[in-house]
């Protein structure tokens, strides 16, 4: 499955404990439903709350309530599914998202379509019924009965931060299911005890959560001794590289490789490396980490990893640089356009400086991931890809605009200006616009 996470919040083991069911008993609804506990767990702990500024303290969730909050919905949505969507409803709604739905269909599925409490004059599509009713049946109840019951706080449905933390996650469910429910919603009774059992083979090797900031501890990431390493680790081959390179410059990407694998991927047979690791690793990592260095030359380090790819196929008999070929023929040019303007940013400007200056304790300051949606007159517009607030009129000026493009994703803090306008005072990273799939 490509979904992968930063850190996982409910362990293979702990999932099914809870779930009262034998491995061989679980089916790939449980695996989706299971995908999605950690999937929400990580988004709103690394996303949502993280966004928030000026926050009431007592709707601030730490990780195990966050974990706790996941766990609820995803029973809640377990429990949907089973009842509606692949119990009585006829609509199939997961499956079908962007089929457009009729009158009939609705009176087919016991929903009344002059009702305004259905809501269908927005819904015209299956997408549309499916958000709604996971909305209005499954996350505000599953969210406030949290916050009630579980926190003890007087919460309602009105408060801003509970009203944008609903929606949130509505939006996240439904974007797992456009990820993940190929093929398993489509099958969701079929068995899927070996997926689990792959998640269970590493559940004493969890993956930790991927704080590029500490990349540089090598006790954030020991393995095991070699000799106990299965045979075609991919930690063993990086290393071997490394072995036969050494006289030949500096490793960095090689280095960073190893450290991504270890700490986000987690043990990993070369055999099992795919696609979107690799893309995933050029587009979020790589800028992540290298951008602010200024040491880092692009194109030599990009050299230097086909080399690296060149020794896996030849060596061990892979074919991954076709993996390659699409990288640098999807992502290449993007991917340098927009690893330039972050380290012409950093190199240009002072993060000492900035954490003195009075716009970083601006209380109206926003922090997040902004995607690139247009121009006009000399200013951007910019939508935040996890709160889907658009902002108008946003002057990027500390970027070299002439290579900012429509998609690009930008890590930033802005500061609202007069007349409605924003001013990015900081620039983390700008990231291409196909890492929008592994940022949302």
């Amino acid at each position: 499955m490509a979904e992968q996470f930063h850190k996982i919040y409910i362990s293979a083991s702990d999932f099914i404990k809870a779930w009262e069911k034998e491995v061989y008993e679980l089916t790939n609804l449980d695996y989706f439903i299971y995908l999605l506990m950690n999937s929400l767990a990580g988004q709103i702990e690394t996303s949502f709350f993280p966004a928030l500024y000026n926050a009431d303290e007592e709707f601030v969730l730490n990780s195990d309530e966050i974990t706790n909050l996941a766990f609820h919905l995803g029973d809640s949505v377990q429990l949907f599914f089973d009842k509606n969507c692949f119990g009585g409803c006829p609509l199939d709604c997961p499956n079908q998202l962007q089929q457009k739905i009729s009158q009939e269909d609705l009176v087919k599925a016991g929903k009344v379509p002059e009702s305004a409490e259905f809501g269908i004059y927005s819904c015209t599509i299956k997408e549309h019924c499916l958000k709604y009713d996971l909305l209005n049946y499954v996350v505000i109840d599953a969210v406030l009965d949290f916050y009630r019951y579980d926190l003890k706080t007087s919460a309602t449905d009105g408060h801003p931060v509970l009203q944008k933390l609903i929606q949130f996650i509505n939006e996240k469910i439904v974007d797992l299911i456009k990820k993940e429910g190929d093929p398993l919603l489509k099958t969701p009774d079929e068995n899927a005890s070996d997926l689990f059992d792959r998640l269970i083979e590493f559940d004493d090797n969890s993956w930790t959560e991927l704080d590029f900031s500490s990349l540089d501890d090598p006790d954030d990431f020991e393995m095991d001794e070699p000799w106990k390493r299965a045979e075609n680790d991919l930690v063993t081959v990086l290393e071997e590289f490394e072995t036969l390179t050494s006289t030949s410059g500096d490793n960095h990407v090689i280095n960073l490789f190893k450290k991504f694998v270890i700490n986000f991927i987690g043990p990993l047979n070369i055999n099992d490396l795919v696609y979107e690791d690799f893309e995933e690793f050029f587009l979020i990592v790589f800028p992540t980490e290298f951008a602010p260095e200024e040491r880092i030359q692009f194109d030599g380090e990009i050299e230097r990893f086909e080399r690296f790819i060149k020794f896996v196929d030849y060596n061990y008999e892979k074919n991954f640089y076709v993996y390659w070929n699409e990288l640098k023929t999807a992502s290449l040019l993007e991917l340098r356009r927009t690893f330039k303007l972050s380290q012409n940013f950093h190199q240009t400007h002072s993060y000492v400086e900035y954490q003195l200056s009075p716009e970083k304790e601006d209380p109206a300051i926003l922090d997040g991931f902004f995607e690139v949606v247009d121009y006009e007159d000399g200013f951007f517009v910019v939508e935040d890809i996890h709160l889907k607030e658009r902002y108008q009129d946003v002057d990027l000026s500390l970027l070299d605009g002439r290579f900012i493009e429509a998609g690009d994703i930008i890590n930033m803090q802005i500061i609202p200006q007069n007349k409605g306008q924003w001013r990015a005072v900081w620039v983390e990273c700008v990231f291409a616009p196909r890492s929008k799939y592994y940022l949302v």
